[in-house]
């Protein structure tokens, strides 16, 4: 490596760290003001006053917002190298560094190639907490601000399995170790959506070795059907299985859960034959890898292109178009993004067009960055 290799890259990653602590700064404390109320009433729920409930709510904020930063990561992984960019080449510029590369015959993008690689190879940290970090702290990033706690609960109401039954339970814990319902009912359907039998259980525990529910005080009323030939009759049942399992309950209750699972594990639940969140399940796994990737460097691109300039006293126009260029490819990926999702709107052809919406912004501002940045004059 060079010493201007050693200069420009050692330059960026100072702004990158910089540029990280801000964003993620700034991100953590727009969401605390925005929900200040809800994260206080983590003290009135535990009945604290005084400087117990001042402490409870540090540590309770730190606990819950240490975790967020990786999904926060995540979200700004595309311009926190922009940031860093920018700042490495308007810093250059304004102390005629650029100048003097110039004079000596370097080329601008000889400067930007340094920027360039060592933005690429930063992804690899994007890939390590999309696909081995967050799956395993979901528990964590699913907490609601007012809970305080990690475990909490919420109702299921009539959510289908591939057995086309019904599953209710008055309270599922989706924190717990294992994850566990209270007041279930399961009622078992044919195809008319006819009552065929009805299973009632005080409580049913997961069993990830057994990929079932494990029920206490279990029941199950069959021949419920009027035109059954047997009468109703009753007996005790032990455990039920069926594609019901802790994360298709989360996608039943958020799609937004999706965004937390690894690929591997969004495979795997597409290929199962009935998953709930389908098309958020493809919308995710066609935005990642190589398009995210690809995205995210064509952000780089476009900065570096209207950054890189010769002459000191445009560097405000730089920058603007900085600004415009760059917003206007992430305005295009969260539109993309959006209608990705929408599959209705070409039925039968789901996949290719959650695959299409997600490569859309690179197809066309990739070949658009590359331009501009071949176009410099140096």
């Amino acid at each position: 490596m060079k010493t201007l290799d050693r200069y420009v890259v050692g330059s960026f990653l100072r702004n990158y760290l910089i540029s990280f602590f801000v964003l993620v700064g700034m991100y953590v404390v727009l969401d605390m003001i925005f929900n200040f109320d809800e994260l206080v009433e983590v003290n009135t729920k535990a009945g604290l006053s005084g400087l117990q409930a001042m402490w409870n709510f540090v540590r309770y904020s730190a606990d819950f917002y240490f975790y967020q930063i990786f999904l926060y990561f995540v979200h700004l992984s595309g311009i926190i190298p922009v940031v860093a960019a920018a700042f490495t080449i308007m810093r250059m510029t304004r102390f005629n560094e650029l100048l003097a590369l110039l004079a000596a015959g370097v080329p601008l993008l000889r400067v930007a190639a340094p920027i360039l690689v060592a933005g690429a190879a930063l992804n690899v940290l994007l890939w390590v907490d999309q696909e081995l970090i967050i799956p395993r702290i979901i528990p964590k990033l699913v907490r609601r601000h007012d809970y305080g706690a990690d475990v909490d609960w919420f109702t299921i109401a009539a959510m289908r399995d591939d057995r086309n039954a019904r599953l209710f339970a008055g309270r599922y814990y989706p924190s717990a170790k294992p994850p566990y319902m209270e007041h279930v009912s399961i009622l078992e359907l044919n195809a008319d959506g006819r009552p065929l039998s009805h299973i009632k259980a005080d409580k049913a525990v997961w069993d990830a070795a057994g990929r079932q529910w494990k029920l206490h005080n279990g029941r199950r009323d069959f021949n419920l059907d009027p035109a059954a030939p047997a009468p109703v009759q009753s007996a005790p049942v032990s455990a039920y299985s069926s594609n019901i399992t802790p994360e298709e309950i989360q996608l039943y209750r958020r799609a937004s859960f999706v965004e937390l699972l690894s690929t591997a594990h969004i495979n795997e639940l597409l290929n199962r034959p009935m998953t709930y969140a389908r098309s958020a399940l493809l919308r995710v796994k066609h935005s990642r890898g190589v398009a995210q990737f690809l995205l995210n460097m064509t952000l780089l691109l476009l900065a570096m292109s209207a950054l890189l300039t010769r002459e000191p006293r445009h560097l405000g126009i730089a920058a603007s178009r900085c600004v415009f260029a760059v917003g206007c490819c992430l305005t295009a990926a969260f539109a993309a993004h959006e209608l990705a999702e929408q599959t209705h709107l070409v039925p039968g052809l789901a996949d290719y067009w959650a695959a299409l919406m997600c490569w859309m912004p690179v197809l066309v501002f990739g070949p658009a960055g590359v331009w501009l940045l071949a176009r410099l004059k140096t």
